[in-house]
C-alpha cells in the first residue's frame, strides 16, 4: 500500500458548511448530519433498523456513570456494544510512570512491556470512557453512544487495593476540572475478574467445609459447653442466642457443630446462624425458625453474599461485555490503556510479552487498533504530530484539509468522491454536542468519542490508499470497511524507539541493529551522556549511548552504542576510544536483536 505522497496539487473536496444543531462541524471533506432530535427519544436504533428500548430520564441518557446509576445502565451499555460496528475506549489514571522506569531508544519490546505493566499494576484508573459506534442503516451514518464511567476500587472483604499516585497526573486531572470527590465517593467499584472468581469459589467451598477433628481437651470442653448452651436455649422461650466470642479456628468449630445440630430431627424446632459484629469482634448469633424458614434464610444469605461479590466487581461486568460482544476495539496510544484495563478488570499481568499478547487476544477477540499508530503511517497528512487532539481537529475541524486533499489526489484518480462518513451522536447522547464540547477534553468519555471519530476517518483514508484503479467511494453514506486496516490489527504505537510497533497479533518486528555495539565492563559510576559526547568527539561520528541498567552490577556497567551505518568503526577502534574515555576494562562486541545476545 502506498501511503506517502508528494506535496502536489491542492484539491478542495467540499466547501466548509457550519450546520446548525450538528453534532460536530466537519470541514472540507465531510458534513455531519443536519438533523438534531426534535425531542429526546426513548429508544435508539439498532444497525438493522429495529428499535431497542433503554432506560433513561425523559429519553436523555445519563452519560456519566457512577454507583448510583450503574446497575440501571448495564442493559443500555450491553445493547450499545451488541449494536456497534466498533467501540473506542480511553482511560484516565492516577499516574503512568514509576520513578525507577526510564525508556531508552534501544529498548527491547520486553523492556517496554515491563515498564507499562508496572505502571498499569501499581497506579489506578479514575475514569473509563466507552464510545460504541453504531452504524444506522436507515440514516447511513454512525450514531455513537458514549459513556463516561467514574471507577474506584472500593475496599471489600478479601480485596482492598493499594495504588500509587503521581503528583503531576493528579495536578493535570485537577486542572481539567476532575471531580475527586465524585471519583472516591461515587465511583463504580471494580476488581479483577480473577479476584472475583476466587471469592465466588470460596463462597461455594464454604458450603462444603472440611471436617475438623476435635482432639485437644480444651476444644472438647468448648464443644460440649456450646452443645449444652444451644440445647438449653432451644427449650427456652428466648428467640435468639449470642454465642461467646472466639477466634477464627474456634468459630470454624462452632459452624461445624451447629450444622450438625441443625440436621438433628427436632420436629418443627430449628434455627439459623447469623454472623454479627460484637464488642470484641465477630460473633455467631442463633435465631429460632422452622427448618423451612432456616433453609430459606440460608439461601437468601448465600444469594446476598453472591450479589455482594458481583457488586464489588462492578465495572468488571462491562469489561466482560466488551469481550463478549466480539467487536473491534480502538484506542489512541493504546499501550497504557490496555495494561491498566487488563490489570484492573481481568487479572494480574503475565511476566512476559508473549504471554501478554495471548491475554490481550483473549479479552479482545475481534482485535484492537491504535489510532496513533494508524496516523503515524500517514506522515504526508499529519507531518509528525499524531496527538489525539491534532488528529481529531485536523480531520474534523479542517486543520488538515489541504494535506488530506493532496493525499487523496496522490492515492486515487477521483479524490473528490472519497469522503468521510457522517457521524452524529445517538439520540439522547448529546452531552458532548455543541460549541462547548471541547471543554470535555481529557474526560475519558469524550476522548473515547474523539478516538472513535478519528478512527472512522482514518479507515476512510486507508480505503482510498488501498483502492484499485476505477474504484471510488461515491457517498459519505457508505460504511467504512475495516478490511482496509486489517493488516494493522494489534499494532501498538511505541515512542522513542527503533522498534516500529508492538505486535499484539503476529510476529514481533525486528529492527536492524547491525550498527549497534555492546560495551561491557564499563566503570560502575559511568555517566552515559558525557560518555556519548566524548566518544562522538574521538570517533568523529555521532554515538548514541543507551545504558543497560538490567546488566549493571556493583563492579561494572554496560551500554549499547549506536553508530552511523555508513561509517561504522570496528570493535578495536571503538575499544581504543573507550580507553581514551577512561574505560580501560571495556569490552566491545556486536549486538544482536535477541535480548542482549553477543557475538564476537
Amino acid at each position: 500500500m502506498h501511503l506517502a505522497c508528494p506535496r502536489s496539487a491542492s484539491i478542495r473536496l467540499l466547501t466548509h458548511q457550519r450546520l446548525p444543531f450538528s453534532a460536530i462541524c466537519w470541514r472540507g471533506i465531510v458534513t455531519i448530519g443536519e438533523r438534531r432530535a426534535q425531542s429526546f427519544c426513548k429508544s435508539t436504533e439498532s444497525p438493522n433498523g429495529s428499535v431497542s428500548t433503554c432506560a433513561s430520564t425523559a429519553g436523555k441518557i445519563n452519560m456519566d456513570i457512577t454507583r448510583a446509576n450503574f446497575q440501571d445502565s448495564l442493559p443500555i451499555i450491553q445493547q450499545a456494544l451488541q449494536d456497534c460496528h466498533f467501540f473506542a475506549l480511553d482511560c484516565e489514571m492516577t499516574g503512568l510512570d514509576l520513578q525507577d522506569t526510564k525508556q531508552e531508544y534501544l529498548d527491547e519490546i520486553e523492556d517496554r512491556y515491563h515498564q507499562t505493566a508496572k505502571g498499569g499494576s501499581q497506579f489506578s484508573l479514575t475514569q473509563f470512557g466507552l464510545s460504541a459506534f453504531v452504524w444506522s442503516e436507515t440514516e447511513h451514518k454512525y450514531r455513537p453512544r458514549t459513556f463516561n464511567f467514574y471507577v474506584f476500587p472500593r475496599p471489600t472483604k478479601g480485596y482492598d487495593r493499594r495504588f500509587l499516585s503521581q503528583a503531576g497526573s493528579l495536578e493535570f486531572l485537577a486542572g481539567q476540572g476532575f471531580d475527586f470527590n465524585k471519583w472516591i465517593y461515587h465511583g463504580v467499584p471494580f476488581m479483577p475478574a480473577e479476584w472475583r472468581d476466587k471469592q465466588l469459589r470460596s463462597l461455594n467451598k464454604a458450603q462444603d467445609r472440611r471436617e475438623i477433628t476435635i482432639q485437644r481437651a480444651d476444644d472438647k470442653v468448648f464443644v460440649k459447653s456450646m452443645q449444652d448452651q444451644v440445647a438449653n436455649w432451644i427449650q427456652s422461650q428466648e428467640q435468639t442466642l449470642l454465642l461467646e466470642p472466639s477466634n477464627a479456628y474456634r468459630r470454624a468449630i462452632q459452624y461445624q457443630q451447629l450444622e450438625k445440630l441443625q440436621k438433628a430431627d427436632r420436629g418443627n424446632q430449628g434455627f439459623y446462624v447469623q454472623r454479627v459484629s460484637g464488642l470484641v469482634g465477630a460473633q455467631l448469633q442463633l435465631v429460632k425458625a422452622t427448618p423451612e424458614e432456616a433453609k430459606q434464610h440460608e439461601e437468601e444469605e448465600r444469594q446476598a453474599r453472591l450479589q455482594a461479590i458481583h457488586d464489588a466487581a462492578g465495572f468488571t461486568a462491562v469489561f466482560e461485555m466488551m469481550r463478549d460482544c466480539n467487536k473491534p476495539a480502538v484506542g489512541h496510544n493504546l499501550s497504557f490503556d490496555l495494561t491498566f484495563c487488563l490489570s484492573s478488570f481481568a487479572q494480574s499481568l503475565p511476566p512476559s510479552w508473549p504471554a501478554y499478547k495471548q491475554l490481550v487476544q483473549q479479552w479482545f477477540p475481534a482485535g484492537v487498533w491504535d489510532t496513533k499508530h494508524l496516523a503515524r503511517q500517514l506522515q504526508a497528512v499529519f507531518e509528525g504530530d499524531t496527538s489525539l487532539g491534532h488528529v481529531y481537529q485536523g480531520l474534523v475541524e479542517g486543520g488538515l484539509d489541504q494535506a488530506v486533499a493532496e493525499f487523496l489526489a496522490d492515492q486515487t484518480n477521483e479524490p473528490g468522491k472519497w469522503a468521510f462518513p457522517d457521524i452524529s451522536h445517538a439520540d439522547g447522547y448529546e452531552a458532548y454536542q455543541g460549541p462547548e464540547a471541547s471543554s470535555h477534553a481529557h474526560e475519558a468519555g469524550y476522548d473515547a468519542y474523539m478516538t472513535g471519530v478519528a478512527f472512522a476517518c482514518l479507515v476512510r483514508l486507508y480505503e482510498a490508499a488501498g483502492s484499485k484503479p476505477g474504484q471510488t467511494q461515491s457517498k459519505t453514506s457508505q460504511q467504512p470497511s475495516l478490511e482496509a486496516v486489517q493488516h494493522l490489527i494489534g499494532r501498538l504505537n511505541i515512542g522513542r524507539c527503533d522498534i516500529p510497533y508492538g505486535a499484539l497479533w503476529g510476529e514481533d518486528p525486528q529492527p536492524d541493529r547491525s550498527h549497534v555495539m555492546l560495551a561491557a565492563g564499563l566503570q560502575p559510576d559511568t555517566c552515559f551522556k558525557p560518555l556519548g559526547e566524548q566518544l562522538s568527539k574521538h570517533l568523529g561520528v555521532r554515538v548514541r549511548v543507551t545504558p543497560l541498567w538490567q546488566l549493571a552490577t556493583s563492579q561494572s556497567s554496560s551500554a549499547l552504542l549506536e553508530l552511523p551505518v555508513e561509517d561504522l568503526p570496528d570493535s578495536a577502534r571503538l575499544a581504543a576510544a573507550l580507553v581514551i574515555c577512561r574505560q580501560p576494562h571495556a569490552q566491545v562486541k556486536l549486538y544482536h536483536c535477541a535480548r542482549y545476545a553477543l557475538s564476537s
